[in-house]
């Protein structure tokens, strides 16, 4: 997967980290600085399991607790959206500095595929001016099977056909 934060913006993440800890009288610590960095390297959707399996990879001895911790404070400042697909895990991602977007997911593999359609946006906001609501965030997303996931099956094997909307 391309990384979607450039160097650079990495320092700007670090730095908002910082500024959010300093503001509400949060401790910078190492550990704290270290999943951070983690996380920048991961550049992709991550479960806190998966992100502490990384750490431990990577011979940094962070506890579980801390771990957990940190992602609920990077949550809180900004940096990282929980998202949830499915009845799953929660997965985080990486969403200072970035523009808004949905997801698809493979119910088979668990491959996640990011998009953006401004379609959703004009219809979400079209909806909440019907019935006079102020948005403050959004969810889309589609489930089904991946290229890979649905490539070279019988139609029997790609499971139940979309459902269609009708005008009636």
């Amino acid at each position: 997967m391309p990384s979607r934060i450039s160097p650079s913006t990495d320092d700007n993440v670090r730095a908002a980290f910082r500024e959010y800890l300093r503001d509400n009288t949060i401790k910078h610590t190492r550990a704290r600085r270290l999943i951070l960095d983690a996380i920048l390297a991961l550049r992709t959707h991550f479960e806190a399991e998966q992100l502490l399996s990384f750490l431990h990879e990577h011979e940094h001895n962070v506890g579980k607790a801390t771990v957990y911790r940190t992602l609920h404070l990077l949550v809180e400042c900004g940096i990282l959206k929980e998202v949830r697909f499915e009845a799953k895990q929660a997965h985080y991602e990486q969403v200072f500095g970035e523009a808004p977007h949905d997801h698809m997911v493979c119910q088979r593999c668990g491959h996640i595929i990011e998009f953006a359609a401004d379609e959703v946006v004009t219809l979400r906001d079209r909806i909440a001016a019907e019935h006079e609501f102020h948005v403050v965030s959004h969810r889309f997303q589609l489930t089904g099977l991946c290229r890979d996931c649905s490539t070279g099956r019988p139609d029997s094997e790609a499971g139940p056909p979309a459902p269609t909307l009708s005008s009636d």
